[in-house]
């Protein structure tokens, strides 16, 4: 749900500080996220998914059959208020520590009169790609992913769940909240909202979510192109959750939309380039939060030992790898435009004197083309 939104840019040093700290294990993950136009689209097609509407039923279907071609066993839990009835669908990725969990959310329903492709179609694809790149990775934490209904009217699905469904016995470590993550078309979506909880009823659940909200940042600054910002809980289903007392944290698009609530939400106005790195940084931030667990191969670890010296910088800088192949360096800027593509042999200087200051992305590639790592610089002078 669109909510009024105060921001505090996070700094550029804690940036910096954390730039080298980017894990290949996870990176490579995030670089499975694909075919995000042609997925929001299919929750689109399905139309306006209204709670106690046929469209809402199909899109229940919809999920589930989606589930179950990745290999879970989808519960869809029925509930019902007032009149109406809707649905959750949830699956389970069990860790390797008996009753842990981190919850990932988003609502499936959409506004009367909207089909819902970035609120929150963009949500959804995002659970789904969650689900499917996470199926076979080992985590400590388990992960549950479920799809809420009835959130337009008034967080009905994640109220029933936390009431009725719940095990109280279960040790929730965290919520993470994904809705409407798609950007504008033609606006700056180069910013994205990690939200913390400043709700004081209860209290004693804040400062772990502002612990994890800046971590939460920092996988976002690392692992996407975007620069995170800081907003706060409201107006959507990690409200049931901390309610409760669980800890909660949340990603939301930090441009304005026009097409909120309307006929006009679909694919063709959000920005697919932004909502596909908003996935990217959720993937890596499940797989943090749920502690991933996989043993690297030696390539794996060759391509882990990567530094980019200085950083930041002024003028120039190099890239020190585990060997010293041809490699093809990239450089992004905030917009998402290539400033910079060159070829490199061994330590070889890069030169970034003629580029204006600021953040900037860098992936770094093998001479075989295949993708070895994803990073930041900064150039300050």
């Amino acid at each position: 749900m669109q909510r009024i939104l105060f921001f505090i840019s996070f700094g550029i040093t804690l940036l910096a500080a954390k730039a080298q700290e980017y894990e290949y294990r996870i990176g490579k993950q995030t670089y499975k996220v694909d075919s995000i136009l042609q997925k929001i689209y299919a929750y689109e097609k399905i139309g306006v998914k209204l709670t106690g509407s046929t469209e809402m039923d199909s899109a229940t279907q919809w999920l589930a059959t989606k589930y179950v071609a990745l290999g879970y066993s989808p519960q869809i839990d029925t509930f019902t208020f007032g009149s109406l009835t809707s649905y959750n669908v949830m699956v389970e990725k069990p860790g390797s520590e008996s009753g842990k969990w981190i919850v990932v959310g988003a609502h499936f329903d959409s506004a009367p009169g909207s089909p819902g492709a970035n609120d929150n179609g963009s949500g959804v694809i995002a659970t789904i790609e969650i689900a499917r790149i996470i199926k076979d990775i080992d985590t400590r934490i388990g992960v549950r992913i479920i799809n809420f209904g009835a959130e337009e009217q008034g967080y009905y699905g994640s109220i029933h769940y936390v009431n009725n469904v719940l095990d109280l016995s279960e040790e929730i470590q965290l919520m993470l909240n994904l809705d409407q993550l798609g950007g504008s078309k033609g606006l700056d979506n180069s910013r994205i909202v990690c939200e913390r909880d400043e709700d004081d009823n209860p209290s004693n659940n804040n400062a772990l979510s502002w612990l994890k909200n800046d971590t939460l940042a920092r996988l976002m600054s690392i692992y996407s192109d975007l620069t995170p910002i800081l907003g706060k809980v409201e107006r959507s289903d990690y409200e049931s959750f901390e309610d409760k007392g669980f800890v909660v944290v949340g990603l939301y698009q930090e441009s304005n939309y026009p097409q909120y609530h309307s006929s006009e939400d679909k694919t063709e106005n959000m920005d697919i380039a932004a909502t596909t790195e908003v996935i990217k940084g959720a993937i890596a931030a499940v797989l943090y939060f749920a502690r991933i667990d996989i043993i690297l191969d030696t390539d794996d670890l060759d391509q882990e030992i990567v530094q980019i010296t200085p950083n930041p910088t002024s003028v120039s800088f190099r890239v020190h790898t585990a060997n010293l192949k041809a490699h093809k360096i990239l450089l992004t800027n905030a917009l998402g435009q290539v400033v910079l593509a060159q070829n490199v042999t061994g330590e070889e200087v890069i030169y970034v004197a003629n580029l204006a200051e600021g953040l900037y992305s860098v992936s770094i590639s093998s001479d075989s083309g295949a993708f070895m790592k994803h990073s930041k610089l900064i150039i300050a002078r």
